[in-house]
């Protein structure tokens, strides 16, 4: 039955007189001072003396009658009859990094205890105060964190029921929320209408819709959480007389927001909860699905460089994106090829190689979105075999033609799938990874220079001025066949990929790299920066450069 006050029940209850600082608590927990009387408990921190740690007591008087969600046959003999027990079972129950832990229950005289864990952080209540524009990147990574914990209470057929920013807790590096705030717990199914919180609560709590509450409702709080975190503005509100809120879309506040995070907050807030998504698991997908297909941004430039007649780099960018049922997806492909063999037969042979590797890759992706079981080895068989064709093609084609005849040229190429980024490579070029960590060259020089490094026999300043510096000893069209290096990477939301040829690197080092595409947010204009500076510095040989950023989600 709906309480018509609208207060839980608990905060009708006669407050307890506090007790003092210092007081012991089953000779073991210290009590360090009084926090606050919230949902008709005190609320302590104290000391556990066992551990050295600090602790949460929540604190009633021993009067309440017990309803645990949990079977009687689970109940332990400290925990029977006491009001703190479902509480206590539920939070035991669930043993998971992102739901607050209980540690112990007892009673003492008139007085019944819960002894939880301290969070380290600030609830999301205070940190949205604190911070009003939240990255919209983080609120998506605390959804998923929300959706696991809630997840753990709903495979055991538990409903939160009181899904509020003050019972989120965000770490002090705000990397991970936790849940706490289960006093409002029960086990399904429901068979009274359980308080409410305006604002956060379904309609189905307040008891309007003749629906009972059930895993849905708890996705309904959940995406008043998220509404609040995108827009800034509290629930508490829209709210008035009437249970239907009144809320204005994501999308109307925001305007520029992804107009998919737009459409699953609106899902998650419809009034009748078949319109909503059905389960926990179904809303973790498709934010997991989000996630992991980030918006790619893409800058290039090739320049002929200061000294030479002509440009034998070539490059090529291809895009694919799929929709299928709502739902987005897609791969990107990016290669840098740098000729040799004189200007005409070396800017031929980096063409040969930048169309046979799209071509093949373009004939082959297709039946990646969804139609093959391994799609990590079908995406490395296909680079490695985009190469390998590239090779005999401009072997052949030099063989039987005198005018082209030891043409040959570098390549390396990076497909990125999803955050997966695969690397095909033959040469000098290089294929970098650059994040706020640090700067990472993932492929392998095959010169001379590149070797003696290696070795430790020269400095890669050193290298940078080493007659021989322009030898390899390995490329493609050199012979019928060649030996592809590949590597593969797990990417994450704001990594860079740069690619490019030797004429960039010959007079940018590492550290400069980083620091230029680090402090641009257009990847066109750090493509830009980078030549103009190798140009500023000699542009001794042709420049091509090519930038992928996944963006954050705005």
């Amino acid at each position: 039955m709906t309480n018509p006050s609208g207060l839980d029940p608990a905060s009708q209850m006669e407050t307890l007189k506090p007790l003092a600082e210092q007081a012991l608590l089953a000779d073991r927990y210290r009590i360090d001072r009084f926090l606050e009387f919230k949902n008709g408990a005190n609320v302590y921190r104290a000391i556990d003396q066992a551990t050295d740690l600090y602790v949460i007591i929540k604190e009633q008087a021993d009067r309440a009658t017990p309803q645990s969600a949990i079977a009687e046959t689970d109940w332990s003999q400290q925990t029977w009859d006491n009001p703190w027990q479902n509480e206590f079972l539920i939070l035991r129950s669930v043993s998971y990094p992102t739901v607050v832990k209980a540690l112990d229950i007892f009673k003492s005289e008139d007085r019944a205890y819960l002894i939880i864990e301290q969070l380290e952080g600030r609830d999301l209540a205070y940190y949205v105060k604190k911070n009003p524009e939240i990255p919209v990147q983080d609120t998506l990574d605390w959804m998923v964190q929300l959706c696991q914990a809630i997840g753990q209470l709903h495979r055991r057929q538990i409903v939160h029921l009181d899904i509020h920013p003050r019972y989120v807790v965000v770490a002090t590096d705000t990397n991970r929320v936790r849940l706490t705030g289960f006093h409002r717990a029960t086990i399904l199914p429901c068979e009274d209408t359980p308080e409410a919180t305006p604002g956060y609560s379904p309609p189905e709590q307040f008891g309007h819709t003749g629906t009972s509450v059930d895993e849905r409702s708890d996705i309904y709080s959940l995406g008043m959480i998220w509404h609040y975190l995108l827009t800034g503005i509290d629930p508490d509100s829209y709210t008035g007389k009437d249970w239907h809120f009144q809320l204005d879309e994501v999308s109307a506040l925001r305007p520029r927001i992804n107009p998919q995070i737009n459409r699953l907050v609106t899902r998650m807030l419809a009034p009748d909860p078949n319109d909503r998504f059905n389960s926990i698991s179904e809303l973790k997908q498709h934010l997991l699905q989000l996630i992991n297909n980030p918006a790619r941004k893409v800058g290039h430039y090739s320049d002929v460089g200061i000294c030479r007649a002509g440009n034998e780099d070539s490059l090529s960018v291809y895009e694919l994106n799929f929709t299928t049922q709502s739902q987005q997806s897609g791969l990107g492909l990016y290669v840098v090829a740098d000729g040799m063999g004189g200007v005409n037969a070396g800017e031929f042979a980096s063409a040969i190689a930048v169309d046979e590797i799209s071509t093949h890759i373009q004939n082959t992706v297709a039946s990646l979105n969804g139609q093959v079981d391994d799609v990590q080895t079908e995406i490395r068989n296909a680079l490695q075999q985009a190469i390998k064709n590239a090779n005999v093609r401009i072997y052949e084609t030099g063989r039987f033609n005198t005018e082209l005849n030891g043409m040959g040229t570098t390549v390396t190429s990076a497909l990125i799938y999803g955050k997966n980024l695969y690397v095909g490579h033959v040469g000098d070029s290089r294929a970098y990874l650059i994040n706020k960590e640090g700067i990472e060259k993932i492929s392998r020089d095959h010169s001379l220079v590149g070797r003696l490094v290696e070795i430790g026999q020269i400095t890669p300043e050193e290298a940078l001025v080493h007659p021989q510096r322009n030898l390899i000893y390995r490329s493609l069209g050199t012979y019928p066949n060649v030996e592809v290096d590949l590597y593969q990477r797990a990417l994450k939301i704001g990594d860079w990929i740069l690619l490019c040829s030797d004429g960039l690197t010959g007079h940018v080092n590492d550290d400069e790299l980083k620091s230029i595409v680090l402090a641009n947010q257009e990847p066109h204009l750090a493509a830009q920066q980078l030549v103009n500076l190798a140009n500023q510095r000699g542009g001794e040989d042709n420049i091509t450069v090519i930038l992928v950023h996944l963006a954050e989600y705005t």
